[in-house]
């Protein structure tokens, strides 16, 4: 477990008069960490001066001196947040490759180049700097080559088996290795490594040797081998081959009946000794030409996806992880990971009632008090860090239901505040993957469960109830509709309703109902459930929203207002208001008559919303693949609807768009905000003017913000645009 103050947070735009309530905040991991500013770290290179660069997902790029971290994001130059490829040149540059573009920082300026400069794509996955200082970026339509001022971009059309670039690698006779896919239909697949040797291009694939056509990773030792990390799509599957070592004539595989711990490899690097570091799923491999050495295959790499390695000069080993950064001595390992929130994915939310909020990640579970944050992981007791569900009981205890999609669930943990408890199948559970929980009135409670079974894999099992003693299980043989369950709520007569891939359930203890999309539900695939005040349930699916009165069905799409019809989560908050989150459109708040919707351009830092939380002071929690946005209940708490204060009026106020601002002195600057905090009108030039006359007819009709500075003070005003 780990607890960290929360020292910063993405400050947005402050609209109060006399309090401090904000609009939209946003909670990431890089927003809340004064350490590794994201700990999915996808590259890692070392400069001259021992300086650790770490390239991460979403959380831009973390510089690690040995003491100090120091962040860098696109608030400082950088294209995009999400940084795939490091590499420095001779003269100290870093050059970082973006999900936008490429950006050279030489400890001062930042230079961005993008497709408008000349690169083939703004999604960069690789870097290599050759010997006269020629940079060569892979992307997603070709390799790209800066000589400094001009732009070369080789495709297919050039000889290039394929424009899906992931990895390049320049050998010593100056040779360009390009590790290459291409899309079949809708699925990529692996088409080889390319080498260009100045002149012309030579491919070579599983037909000349190499194990598997997708090839993840490159490296090439002193003597000139290369080694390819590599995979394949065979028969609609996809397949891992393990490692090929090409020596210019002989091809060699190696996989796990050689010694390599995962035929899955992610990542290669050659030491400064010569030995092979293989990144496996799972662990890590050390080949030194004659012997395998497993180096770790415990928690900290266990269903770990371990990105990149780098070795310092004093020979210690660095690995850049989905969970964070790893150094390893030869002896011992550190873990460097994000002081607050754990993973930026959030699935799951619950508010106890001391008001602290619990997330589940795939990262596992953080708590924030709306001070610091605490970390719980398997290594204090959870049962597995993918926490997809949060639920928690009328004495306090929390209950996390984790899953495990690759190698197996792993459980349920229950925790009291200090202690863990894993319940599994041997105890009672339908599955060992709890997807969703809910506690009913009699405190029982009840579990959506999974499982990977042999002979099947992957499976859906079902129900679960348990008393505090006892389990049951409740199944398709019993009436349930499916035993895929996605959703569970319990109205105040205590009936169960389920939402599976096959419609809703009904259980009101005795007697299974099924409504389908025969009876008027939009969609038989259910994500969410939700009962508002009046016991009308409302069912989120893949083709919209239900309600259902008990009687009639009505549903409502995004040719309603509906900000998209795939609906992932449902709210309701004390004034009737439903807030739905969909996967794709954002948020849509409903009040029963007019649809408000909330996107990306309003704040939301992905579309893409996996849950929906309000707590007791009215304030709405979206968990998204992007972390988490609080929207604040009153926005415009403590605002002035008609500014009149001393000398300084606005007037009309109501109005439908034409307003006049007057005061006895001169008007200094007039800005006005939406309630997202995005300025729609400014005016900086208004000096010498004691009336402005301010036209906001083409806005959209809401509530708006001004902010006046007359020299002597600044006021903050509701505007309502009718």
């Amino acid at each position: 477990m780990k607890t960290l103050a929360l020292l910063s947070i993405v400050s947005l735009f402050v609209v109060t008069n006399y309090t401090n309530a904000q609009i939209f905040t946003n909670y990431t991991v890089a927003s809340t960490s004064s350490t590794l500013n994201s700990n999915i770290v996808s590259a890692i290179a070392i400069d001259a001066q021992g300086n650790k660069w770490f390239g991460t997902y979403w959380g831009g790029v973390s510089k690690y001196d040995g003491t100090t971290w120091t962040t860098y994001t696109m608030a400082d130059g950088l294209p995009d947040n999400t940084v795939m490829a490091i590499a420095i040149d001779l003269q100290g540059n870093k050059w970082f490759g973006t999900w936008g573009g490429v950006s050279k920082f030489d400890g001062n300026i930042w230079t961005n180049y993008t497709t408008a400069n000349g690169l083939a794509d703004n999604a960069v996955h690789a870097i290599a700097i050759d010997d006269k200082g020629n940079k060569w970026f892979a992307t997603n339509q070709g390799v790209s080559k800066l000589d400094g001022t001009t732009w070369t971009t080789y495709t297919t059309a050039n000889g290039l088996a394929g424009n899906f670039a992931t990895g390049i690698a320049i050998d010593k006779t100056g040779a360009i290795w390009c590790a290459t896919s291409d899309f079949i239909g809708n699925i990529l697949k692996g088409t080889g490594v390319s080498k260009f040797d100045g002149t012309s291009w030579k491919t070579y694939t599983t037909a000349d040797g190499l194990a598997g056509n997708s090839v993840t990773a490159i490296a090439i030792d002193s003597l000139g081998v290369k080694w390819f990390a590599t995979s394949d799509y065979i028969e609609n599957n996809y397949i891992d081959t393990g490692v090929s070592k090409f020596d210019g004539t002989t091809w060699t595989t190696y996989t796990t009946s050689n010694g390599l711990l995962s035929n899955l490899v992610w990542a290669i690097a050659v030491d400064p000794q010569g030995n092979k570091w293989i990144g496996t799923y799972g662990g890590v491999s050390k080949y030194n030409d004659t012997t395998w050495t497993t180096i770790a295959n415990s928690y900290l790499f266990y269903n770990n996806q371990l990105f990149s390695i780098a070795f310092d000069s004093q020979g210690n080993a660095w690995f850049g992880t989905e969970t964070g950064v790893l150094k390893f001595d030869g002896s011992n390992w550190t873990t460097y990971t994000s002081s607050g929130l754990e993973s930026d994915a959030i699935f799951s939310i619950a508010i106890d009632t001391q008001g602290n909020k619990w997330f589940g990640t795939y990262n596992g579970v953080s708590k924030f008090d709306n001070t610091s944050w605490t970390t719980y992981t398997t290594a204090d007791g959870l049962a597995n860090d993918f926490v997809d569900a949060i639920a928690i009981d009328t004495h306090g205890n929390k209950w996390f239901g984790t899953s495990d999609y690759y190698s197996g669930s792993v459980g349920l943990s229950k925790f009291d505040g200090t202690n863990w408890k894993t319940y599994t199948t041997a105890d009672g559970l339908s599955g060992n993957g709890a997807y969703r929980i809910a506690i009913d009135l009699d405190s029982n409670i009840w579990f959506a469960t999974s499982d990977n079974l042999q002979d099947i894999g992957f499976a859906w099992t079902g129900l679960s109830e348990f008393d505090g003693l006892n389990w049951k299980t409740y199944n398709t043989s019993n009436g349930l509709a499916d035993n895929a369950v996605k959703a569970i709520a319990i109205d105040s007569t205590g009936i169960k309703w389920f939402g599976t891939d096959q419609g809703v359930s009904k259980f009101d203890g005795t007697t299974w109902k099924t409504y389908t999309v025969a009876n008027g539900l939009a969609d038989n695939a259910v994500n969410a459930i939700a009962i508002d005040a009046q016991g009308n349930k409302w069912f989120g699916t893949y083709g919209g929203v239900s309600k259902f009165d008990g009687t009639s069905w009505t549903t409502y799409r995004s040719a309603d207002g509906l900000a998209y019809d795939w609906v992932t989560a449902i709210a309701i908050d004390k004034k009737g208001n439903k807030w739905f989150g969909t996967y794709g459109g954002g948020v849509s708040k409903f009040d029963g008559t007019n649809w408000t919707t909330y996107r990306s351009a309003n704040g939301l830092p992905i579309e893409y919303v996996t849950a929906i939380t309000i707590d007791a002071q009215g304030n709405k929690w979206f968990a998204t693949l992007r972390g988490v946005l609080k929207l604040s209940a009153d926005v415009t708490s403590g605002i002035n609807s008609v500014l009149n204060i001393n000398d300084l009026s606005l007037y009309p106020n109501p109005t439908r768009g034409k307003f006049t601002i007057s005061g006895s002195s001169s008007i200094n600057s007039i800005e006005i905000y939406n309630l997202f905090g995005d300025r729609i009108y400014s005016d900086f030039k208004s000096q010498q003017q004691t009336i402005k006359e301010i036209d906001l007819s083409n806005a959209p009709k809401g509530i708006y913000i001004a902010k006046i500075d007359d020299g002597k003070r600044r006021y903050t005003s509701k505007i309502i645009l009718q």
